[in-house]
């Protein structure tokens, strides 16, 4: 896991201008092959990925895009076999949310506000670019672990899009 969110962090990163997101770029700062999704043609996935802690994750990419936006593209984090995360009060945390915010901040990102989201809740950063007409963002999707002595919000997919504001 912490190979993997070296990889998202350093994909933020990079996110600069339009150009810098394609299916291709998105592969090579993951490590992964996206693959066609047989059930919806603009989209494009890895599954069934692997962690040395035994955590699964995949990925997705949807190269369509709107005139003021950009294509929206995630890594998403999971225990094969298991309920999400957003379903179990004690379930394991697979990236501290507070430091993967703090992370994005320390690049360049600001805080875009926090609001609930699919059980959990949607932590949104973003960067201004093009003179502040456009912007890139990365929104951490959250759930709240109980795991072990104290309860904490955790991080369960990243999201990376961006466009006009």
């Amino acid at each position: 896991m912490t190979e993997l969110q070296k990889r998202i962090l350093s994909y933020a990163d990079s996110l600069r201008s339009r150009g810098d997101i394609s299916p291709e770029r998105f592969e090579a700062a993951m490590g992964l092959t996206l693959v066609p999704d047989e059930s919806v043609s603009i989209r494009r996935v890895a599954k069934g990925l692997v962690t040395t802690e035994g955590y699964n994750y995949g990925a997705s990419y949807f190269s369509v895009e709107s005139a003021g936006g950009f294509p929206n593209h995630e890594v998403i984090f999971y225990q094969k076999g298991k309920p999400p995360v957003t379903d179990l009060p004690d379930g394991v945390c697979y990236w501290d949310a507070d430091s993967a915010g703090r992370a994005l901040e320390r690049l360049g990102y600001r805080t875009g506000g926090e609001a609930p989201f699919q059980r959990g809740g949607l932590r949104q950063y973003w960067r201004p670019i093009n003179g502040g007409k456009q912007g890139m963002d990365t929104s951490l999707l959250t759930y709240r672990s109980d795991e072990g002595d104290s309860a904490r919000t955790c991080v369960y997919a990243v999201q990376f899009g961006g466009g006009d504001k």
